[in-house]
């Protein structure tokens, strides 16, 4: 039986990545969501998304396509990295149920490249991801808000996205010792009309 269902997983992986289609000199956002602890912790926190958890900034870059992103990798190391498709998508590992691809139709070729040579300068130093979203510290980082920062700084028009306030109770109220919180949700991008949702998909095993 484990035989079986790592070979249907396998299978729901090469048929998703099979189907995308992708432009080189595009830049998309990456969703994901997750059947984890932490999965459903973001999704409680999206404005109306309530599938995804995970976002991330995806290029083609060096003959592959990456996703840049911050996530709580847990092994020491900066919580900035960049993976490939079957990395960030690698569905029974990360127990993913769900995959979303926006394209961000407002950045040019050129900003690209800005963007690329951004992200290396990041590489550089160690990141941390920001389990209390302070909003305060360029060297902790949650993912929604390494996007937006990174969007921002690309097309400050365009691309300008608002923290959303939220009343916090029960849980929440006492895991963030505060009243109410300032973030950037991970769906937050979605609402904006320079971005344009390619497809998504879902794998109902978890």
């Amino acid at each position: 039986m484990l035989s079986l269902f790592l070979f249907n997983c396998k299978n729901e992986q090469e048929f998703f990545l099979n189907e995308l289609s992708l432009k080189k000199n595009k830049v998309y956002l990456a969703y994901r969501g997750t059947n984890t602890k932490q999965g459903f912790f973001a999704k409680d926190f999206n404005i109306r998304d309530t599938l995804s958890s995970h976002v991330g900034i995806l290029l083609y870059e060096d003959s592959d396509w990456l996703i840049y992103n911050v996530n709580n990798f847990k092994d020491g190391l900066s919580d900035f990295r960049y993976q490939n498709l079957k990395e960030f998508y690698a569905i029974e590992q990360e127990k993913i149920n769900y995959a979303c691809i926006y394209e961000v139709s407002s950045i040019k070729r050129n900003q690209k490249k800005i963007l690329i040579k951004g992200f290396h300068k990041l590489k550089r130093v160690s990141i941390k991801f920001d389990k209390r979203f302070l909003l305060d510290n360029p060297y902790r980082l949650y993912c929604s808000e390494f996007v937006r920062n990174a969007l921002y700084h690309l097309d400050s028009v365009n691309l300008n996205f608002q923290t959303h306030k939220r009343e916090l109770k029960g849980i929440y109220k006492t895991y963030f010792r505060k009243d109410s919180l300032e973030y950037y949700p991970v769906d937050i991008f979605q609402l904006n009309p320079n971005l344009k949702k390619i497809k998504h998909w879902s794998f109902p095993r978890y």
